[in-house]
């Protein structure tokens, strides 16, 4: 469970924004809405939090933000941050810097980097194994480069002690993350920070896909039933949805690629297993095509969109004649079933994308419902136009925030709760009149809302 996310000279963001998780304590409304944490140090943190502000506001940079601690901890490939640029020469000098602070399997950890360009200059790692906090490990810069300061659990719980994780940080690289590189070595007491952020985070951009989802549907009959199930609950026009597969001529499929990806392919058709998958460089719709090997041939597996006709008989379509927003919700509703079975963490940037503002809104519900029911620290954190979702009796004024550009246009972030509201406040007339900021503002003879 994510308790608060704090980044500072990235992209658009100067000083620092931290995004807090946490319930405002004097709030007394909607108190199903608070997780609480199962750990030694009181943790307590809320479902959702939805940020709202004008295009160019900076919501996607800070969304990105917390993707690039994600990314740069998941891949050995290893991007630059980019530093906010609009200030002087001395501001672009100066590291980015990222830091969490989250719940995961009955522990609190507080994680964090400032890197420059690629290179780190400071990481550091503490645990809440007890009420009180215990240092891991503490990367500085000194001179040239970093040195490392271990604490005395993880020196005790590593085999090798000191001189072991010493020798993992001598050889590792400017730009590497120390935490990383341990990870790989077996330093198991750091493994839980690692699988947060690898396998219990993920950020859902407004093209993304649902990776693979046919295969997993296919596989999984009573999980197609499911979302069929939910599809008709939503209104959407259709029988049901279905996964078919058909043979796949490879040869014929290679022959339409370049040289280098046809390559690339035939190499990767040599060392495909039974059951075993490969997605295409083609694509249909915007959606990545799965090719999957069984008992020695090679199939297809698509979506089809069944439709019922006047005399009852049933017509399919292909998936590409579905719309985006049906498209949309395809891969939206996995984050459904991924909160439901575990503490994870799902943000979204623009998740009204093509969809019905009662759509967005029944998925936040379904969200809210699952993991306040469950108490499994799953939580949702989405940027937003729809303004139909700032409604008192659907959101937490905590769990409401606002982006906007300062003087300097720097991206600043605010939480509802620090405005002063009185009692039966409209908060989306309130933020459509202007009294949160985070509006576009429009010059000359521009249209505006009154």
């Amino acid at each position: 469970m994510l308790i608060n996310f704090t980044v500072s000279n990235f992209k658009s963001i100067k000083d620092e924004i931290l995004f807090n998780m946490a319930p405002a304590k004097r709030l007394q409304t909607m108190k199903e809405h608070v997780l609480v944490a199962n750990t030694k140090k009181k943790a307590e943190g809320m479902p959702v939090a939805a940020i709202y502000g004008a295009n160019g506001s900076g919501k996607t940079n800070f969304i990105e933000a917390l993707a690039f601690m994600k990314d740069r901890i998941n891949n050995d490939d290893v991007v630059a941050a980019i530093p906010f640029r609009l200030a002087d020469d001395d501001q672009e000098k100066q590291p980015s810097t990222f830091s969490v602070l989250f719940s995961f399997e009955k522990v609190v950890y507080a994680y964090g980097f400032s890197i420059e360009g690629r290179i780190v200059r400071q990481e550091w790692l503490s645990a809440y194994y007890t009420a009180k906090e215990t240092m891991l490990f503490e990367r500085y810069w000194e001179g040239e480069g970093t040195q490392i300061v271990f604490g005395n659990r993880l020196v005790s719980d590593t085999k090798g002690g000191k001189a072991f994780l010493g020798f993992i940080f001598q050889g590792i690289q400017k730009e590497q993350l120390f935490l990383r590189e341990a990870v790989k070595r077996d330093v198991s007491l750091l493994e839980p920070v690692e699988q947060w952020f690898v396998s219990h985070v993920f950020v859902i951009r407004p093209t993304s896909r649902a990776m693979a989802l046919e295969v997993t549907l296919q596989n999984k009959p009573k999980a197609l039933q499911k979302m069929n199930e939910q599809l008709h609950e939503m209104g959407m026009n259709l029988e049901k949805l279905e996964t078919k597969e058909k043979k796949f001529n490879s040869d014929q499929y290679a022959n339409q690629l370049d040289e280098g990806d046809a390559e690339r392919f035939r190499n990767a058709l040599e060392g495909l297993q039974e059951g075993e998958i490969i997605e295409l460089s083609e694509k249909s719709f915007g959606r990545p095509q799965y090719i999957k090997k069984k008992n020695d041939e090679l199939y297809l597996i698509s979506f089809e969109v069944c439709h019922e006709r006047q005399d009852g008989k049933q017509v399919n379509f292909d998936i590409s004649t579905a719309s985006s927003g049906f498209m949309r919700m395809l891969d939206l509703l996995p984050a459904l079933d991924v909160a439901q079975q575990e503490d994870t963490l799902i943000v979204v940037d623009e998740i009204e994308r093509s969809l019905h503002t009662l759509l967005s809104q029944y998925f936040i519900s379904c969200f809210i419902g699952i993991v306040t029911e469950s108490q499994n620290g799953s939580q949702l954190v989405f940027s937003t136009h729809d303004t139909n979702l700032l409604d008192s009796d659907f959101l937490r004024s905590d769990e409401i925030w606002f982006m906007e550009k300062d003087s300097s246009s720097s991206s600043r972030l605010c939480n509802l709760v620090e405005f002063k509201q009185s009692t039966g406040l409209n908060y989306e007339k309130g933020y459509l009149e202007g009294r949160f900021g985070a509006i576009p503002i429009f010059h000359g003879n521009g249209l505006r809302l009154k």
